[in-house]
C-alpha cells in the first residue's frame, strides 16, 4: 500500500490557464485524489500497477504548461508525516482527511 502525491505548478496568468488549472485539479478528483494542499493531490493506491495506471492518466490530462511533479511513498512513510493546523485555519471545501477518502478502498482491499 502507498500514496501517489501529485504536486504542481501551473500558470494561471490568464482566463484560458486558470480554466485549464482548474480542469487538471477537477480531473485529479475525479481520478480518486484528495487535496492535501492547493496544489497538493494524494491519491492511495494498493499495488504499484495501480500506481503506474493511474501516472500515465494524470499525464494525459496534464496541461501543457507548468510542472507537475508525481511521488510514491509507503503507507508506512505516510504515518510518519506530521501535519500542523492552526485553530483558525478554513481549509478548502475540497480538502478531506485521509481516511474519509481511502474507508471505501480499505474495505475493498
Amino acid at each position: 500500500m502507498g500514496w501517489l502525491f501529485v504536486c504542481f505548478d501551473l500558470s494561471v496568468a490568464d482566463k484560458e490557464d486558470m480554466r485549464l488549472a482548474n480542469r487538471f485539479r477537477k480531473d485529479l478528483l475525479n481520478l480518486g485524489c484528495f487535496m492535501l494542499q492547493n496544489s497538493i493531490y494524494v491519491r492511495a493506491c494498493v499495488t504499484y500497477d495501480k500506481t503506474e495506471k493511474y501516472i500515465k492518466a494524470i499525464k494525459m490530462l496534464a496541461p501543457s504548461t507548468g510542472q507537475i511533479n508525481i511521488f510514491y511513498i509507503t503507507d508506512k512513510q505516510w504515518s510518519n508525516s506530521i501535519c500542523i493546523e492552526k485553530p483558525k485555519y478554513n481549509p478548502s471545501k475540497y480538502k478531506k482527511n485521509m481516511d474519509e477518502s481511502t474507508e471505501e478502498q480499505m474495505t475493498f482491499w
